[in-house]
């Protein structure tokens, strides 16, 4: 009997402790779904203990990249072959407005989408990237009224997805002269009718796709808190709005850039936080001799203070003139955007199937911005002699490697069990993130180094060999 007793406590015992353990299981926090783009502050990988130090030689030479530097103006629904281009002009990005001028109050006709996607598949043969505005004028005249903007932003959505590769960003248009959101002629300059035509702008864009607004104190009006680190690359609306300025350096407001005046230091001071992780570009307008900010000083010091990405060549002409004459306009075509560069490596020199491969590499940002859309990272192990290649994605996100400073990456990746023993060279990979165009090498970035550049696959050479044992 006793021992049933203590059968019955043990018993009861065990019921209460696993009742207890089951309440503790059901209150412990559910592991989050894994974010689609690498965490803002990845783990820090410790640098090997063993290995050699690689410094990287820089290099002043001013290539093509991609998603950066100056542009061209096109009308794209005109064009079928932009192979001259790059030839003629030594640019990768176009800058192209699509007018429904002839649409203002019907559906726009697929004869003229099918012209649009033409264009754009003329940008995507020829390797390049468009800034695309859809816009009812070229200048003071009518624009649409709102239900209609709205029918024809829904007309254009399959576009806008369907060529998301080739779209480098979707400045806001629709409104007004220009589609520069002031002069419409149908009320919608109304910050009730900007958010409603932003919103079904964001919607009707791909998520990882930007929208650029005309002016600093819409950006204030409609998201009166500016981005910060934890809030950038989420996702979210605010994350995916950028800024163009159509007349830069024009006058002391920028001709009405910064409007009112009065404002002009808080106007800059949303831009000093929020450019750091959204886009930035445009052009410089006509401006009044008397009141121009076009000196090398003064443009150098903007583009690095608000992080353009992109400018006009052709327009202003004098401005550019300017630049030339001062002598700054290479030093702006070299550092539009980001220029990254190799500084150093550790590396070892051998290293296990199965087992793990750990190294870092520095990197220096020395452009005036950083990439805005997404875009991976690979270390690349590539067979000598029978030149086969292996891939590894680096837990790294281009977006993050400040302008103006040098990131550490630290490498942590297991190598696969059945890759072949022998020797590797090593190589850094940035491709395109669109399965379309991460195979083409001039959509990869380029790192500003000498002697690193594989133009036939868009490889950076790490400059060292791996023995696999």
């Amino acid at each position: 009997m006793n021992n049933n007793f203590y059968r019955i406590l043990l018993g009861l015992g065990l019921a209460l402790f696993l009742a207890a353990c089951s309440s503790l299981e059901s209150q412990l926090p559910v592991p989050p779904t894994p974010a689609p783009t690498p965490p803002p502050n990845p783990t820090p990988v410790p640098t090997p203990s063993t290995g050699k130090t690689i410094t990287y030689q820089s290099s002043n030479e001013n290539f093509l990249n991609p998603e950066r530097g100056f542009y061209l103006s096109i009308p794209i629904t005109q064009e079928t072959d932009l192979s001259w281009v790059k030839a003629q002009h030594w640019v990768t990005v176009v800058h192209s407005y699509v007018r429904l001028d002839a649409y203002r109050t019907s559906l726009v006709p697929q004869s003229y989408i099918s012209q649009v996607t033409r264009g754009l598949e003329a940008a995507r043969r020829a390797g390049l990237k468009v800034v695309l505005r859809f816009a009812y004028n070229f200048g003071f005249e009518a624009d649409a009224p709102l239900d209609w903007v709205l029918r024809h932003i829904e007309q254009f959505q399959p576009v806008l997805h369907d060529y998301k590769d080739v779209i480098l960003v979707l400045q806001a248009g629709f409104i007004g002269a220009w589609g520069e959101w002031h002069a419409s002629t149908n009320g919608l300059t109304s910050l009730a009718n900007k958010r409603t035509i932003l919103n079904a702008l964001l919607a009707a864009t791909p998520a990882d796709r930007m929208v650029q607004l005309r002016y600093p104190g819409d950006l204030m009006a409609l998201y009166p808190t500016p981005l910060d680190s934890s809030t950038a690359f989420s996702g979210s609306g605010q994350a995916r709005v950028g800024h163009h300025n159509d007349c830069f350096l024009s006058s002391p407001d920028d001709t009405g850039t910064y409007n009112p005046i009065s404002q002009k230091s808080a106007m800059q001071s949303y831009l000093d936080r929020m450019t750091e992780f959204t886009v930035v570009g445009g052009e410089t307008c006509q401006v009044n001799a008397s009141q121009q900010r076009t000196d090398c000083p003064t443009a150098l010091a903007e583009m690095r203070r608000f992080r353009w990405s992109y400018l006009n060549l052709t327009f202003y002409r004098p401005a550019i003139d300017r630049w030339r004459a001062e002598g700054c306009f290479d030093e702006i075509a070299r550092n539009l955007g980001y220029r990254f560069r190799l500084v150093r490596a550790v590396i070892p020199e051998q290293a296990s199937r199965s087992g793990r491969l750990q190294m870092s590499l520095e990197i220096a940002n020395e452009g005036f911005a950083t990439p805005f859309n997404p875009r991976p990272v690979q270390l690349v192990l590539r067979a000598r002699g029978t030149q086969t290649v292996y891939t590894a994605a680096l837990n790294t996100d281009p977006r993050r490697w400040t302008a103006g400073q040098t990131t550490t990456i630290g490498v942590d990746v297991a190598l696969p069990a059945n890759l072949p023993a022998g020797e590797y060279d090593l190589l850094l990979h940035l491709p395109d993130a669109d399965s379309r165009l991460s195979s083409r090498a001039e959509y990869a970035i380029r790192l500003a180094n000498q002697n690193t550049w594989e133009a036939s696959t868009g490889y950076n050479n790490l400059q060292t060999t791996l023995k696999v044992q």
